[in-house]
């Protein structure tokens, strides 16, 4: 090798030597780790160090909540839903595609096989004492939420409000660290509730309302604090259950006779279906005299619309408009 070529060689060398000296540029696509997010979760503080990506719902309310946050990339089972528990159409096709994991209670097994690293229920809404807990699913290495309105059953609580379900779309999207694209949606429904808000809270004659979910000899009701009381309360009613300090406890016809409601809230789902349960009122002999049953003013809600869920403030919108329809006149 001639002196000349010797140098071109060195050159060449010691440029190569340099590049693979200099650290690598990072990955265009790299980003940061997410940081932990802490919510309330009744009422005390969760921190949720890593963003769920297996994800296992309970109930169809609930499920709705998580589909109506665009999360259904990250949905890889439901539970608690029956055929008689219709999901919103708009989200039938997104639930179909989700494997079922029970259509009844809870199932650790099933939820353990699924991978499942984060899980959305409620006490008596999937989660149970003596049965699959959070503290249950914390042992597995699987976090969870638990529905705010449910909360009453393991803590007190003043009121239950839509606001309940507000919180919970919030609080769901910042665990998943989908807030810039979820928050126009959930203060659409907000804005919703605020108008109806506005529109009510000055009514002084607030309609007696009965909520008539089921049971033939003793009847299951709405109490204080179920989310029937919330969307009666925003649409300018009363429940005329309010004194019981529960959200779905037995009634009794005695009291619906004696509180005397002037309408009647059906929550269709089950045997019979919504009209089956109109006729049972209605044939049913010692309410012929209450005023609800006199004038057949019944309304009805399905079983997702009754529960905490993205539909509550349609609803109770709707709900107004048939018990003060001037109020609601020019509402759209």
């Amino acid at each position: 090798m001639d002196l000349h070529r010797a140098k071109l060689c060195g050159a060449a060398l010691a440029l190569l030597l340099a590049a693979c000296s200099r650290p690598a540029d990072p990955p265009a696509a790299a980003t940061a780790p997410a940081a932990p997010v802490t919510v309330e979760v009744c009422g005390q503080p969760a921190t949720y160090a890593q963003v769920p990506q297996r994800a296992v719902t309970h109930d169809v309310g609930i499920t709705e909540m998580f589909l109506y946050l665009g999360l259904a990339e990250r949905l890889v089972g439901t539970s608690g839903i029956p055929t008689n528990k219709e999901i919103d159409p708009a989200f039938a096709e997104q639930l179909a595609r989700t494997p079922v994991l029970s259509s009844q209670g809870m199932n650790l097994e099933a939820i353990v096989g699924a991978r499942a690293d984060f899980v959305f229920g409620g006490w008596s809404y999937g989660f149970r004492p003596g049965e699959v807990t959070p503290e249950l699913l914390a042992r597995h290495g699987i976090a969870s939420y638990v529905l705010t309105e449910s909360c009453i059953h393991v803590g007190p609580r003043t009121r239950v409000s839509m606001d309940d379900t507000l919180a919970d779309l919030r609080n769901i999207a910042r665990i998943f660290r989908v807030e810039a694209d979820t928050t126009p949606r959930i203060d659409a429904l907000e804005q919703s509730l605020r108008d109806l808000e506005r529109r009510t809270q000055g009514v002084a004659q607030r309609p007696r309302v009965f909520v008539y979910d089921s049971g033939e000899d003793i009847p299951t009701t709405s109490g204080r604090y179920g989310m029937p009381q919330a969307i009666i309360e925003a649409a300018g009613g009363r429940n005329i259950f309010d004194d019981i300090p529960r959200n779905w406890p037995k009634g009794n016809w005695e009291d619906v006779v004696a509180r005397n409601p002037e309408w009647i809230v059906i929550v269709d789902y089950g045997v019979p279906n919504a009209q089956g349960k109109i006729d049972f009122l209605l044939n049913k002999p010692e309410l012929a005299q209450l005023d609800a049953v006199r004038h057949q003013r019944f309304f009805v809600l399905s079983y997702a619309e009754a529960t905490p869920g993205p539909r509550n403030m349609a609803r109770a919108r709707a709900l107004a408009a048939v018990l003060h329809p001037a109020l609601m006149a020019d509402a759209r």
